[in-house]
């Protein structure tokens, strides 16, 4: 798939910039208070919503290094419980050396799992980076096929920018409630633009980042925690 190939391009070309990996580093300021919050954020929402994850099989797609694993881990994911699957192969090899998680090479749009496999599924940041309309539908139908009924999906990814860059295309809610049809939603808006935040860390220092995201006026990226439904209840 065309698609495919585009990505892999584009993966490699970003894996090899020293300016592009740099930039979100979490010796960024900015960028170290974007993924506090995110946690912050994450772990309310799967209280509020009852989820276990010290009973969860977890499956978090387009794994990349391995970064989330430790979040999961954290979070209370058993470590036999935890399965990454990524498009590119040297990004598994890093992540197999930094990581307990059970690693498989393959696409989102065919997920080399039975039916019904995880209790969570997880993406984050990886449907931005698909810009062919019909590969994010399959990508959706993949993740939602892998997922047991009553399992949950959880969603970190952009849902607006103000970048001019072909190989990133924004989700907005909308779009998002439509890839994933049967399933309830539970959102939340966070991450301050990111170019603006490092600007106001230079400019003011650390303590205007949390007044930054209080107004809520350059939010970029949308945390979702959904659950499948039952059959027959989708179909009430």
């Amino acid at each position: 798939m065309a698609e495919l190939e585009r990505a892999q391009a584009r993966y490699r070309e970003r894996d090899a910039s020293a300016t592009l990996t740099g930039f979100w580093t979490l010796r960024q300021p900015a960028v170290l208070h974007a993924v506090q919050e995110r946690e912050r954020v994450a772990l309310r929402l799967l209280a509020r919503c009852g989820v276990d994850l010290a009973a969860a099989r977890v499956l978090d797609v387009g794994c990349g290094f391995g970064l989330e694993f430790a979040n999961l881990l954290r979070w209370g994911v058993q470590p036999q419980a935890l399965y990454g699957v990524d498009l590119m192969h040297e990004r598994l090899l890093a992540a197999r050396r930094a990581s307990v998680a059970a690693l498989v090479q393959g696409s989102i749009t065919a997920l080399p799992f039975p039916a019904a496999s995880f209790d969570l599924v997880s993406q984050n940041v990886v449907f931005s980076s698909i810009v062919d309309a019909e590969a994010r539908r399959a990508g959706a139908a993949e993740m939602l096929r892998v997922l047991r009924p009553g399992g949950w999906l959880l969603w970190y990814d952009a849902c607006r920018t103000r970048a001019a860059d072909p190989h990133f295309r924004a989700v907005p809610r909308a779009d998002v409630e439509a890839l994933f049809p049967g399933v309830r939603w539970h959102f939340a808006s966070l991450t301050s633009d990111i170019g603006v935040t490092r600007r106001l860390q230079r400019w003011l220092g650390g303590w205007s980042l949390s007044l930054l995201d209080a107004a809520g006026i350059a939010r970029t990226h949308l945390l979702g925690l959904a659950q499948k439904v039952e059959r027959a209840e989708a179909l009430s």
